[in-house]
């Protein structure tokens, strides 16, 4: 991954979804912030939790769930990782859920 450009594309109650363009537009993912949980995980485009990871908002850890989700994730754990800490960054930066966030990679 290179690069990759978050949207918030809404939320309800305390969980914000996010559509991720990764490359330039090559691929694409959905990421879920949800506050009360105190986690981000990667979603379906439906918004359901997908893969076999999460990251704790209270300390950035991203930890292995001990039963993955049926659907795959579409990003590997390195690219959820650099994805997730930039939106909980930003999150804690601001207080509130940011709308968009656009990072670039070497």
């Amino acid at each position: 991954m290179m690069s990759f450009y978050a949207q918030l594309m809404g939320h309800k109650d305390d969980a914000h979804f996010y559509r991720v363009i990764l490359d330039g537009g090559e691929r694409f993912a959905f990421v879920m912030l949800d506050l009360q949980q105190g986690i981000i995980f990667p979603a379906t485009p439906q918004g359901r939790p997908a893969g076999d990871i999460h990251s704790s908002l209270d300390n950035g850890h991203t930890t292995v769930v001990d039963v993955p989700h049926p659907e795959p994730s579409p990003l590997s754990r390195e690219e959820f990782a650099l994805i997730s800490s930039s939106i909980r960054s930003q999150w804690q930066k601001g207080g509130e859920p940011p709308s968009r966030i656009t990072k670039y990679y070497g």
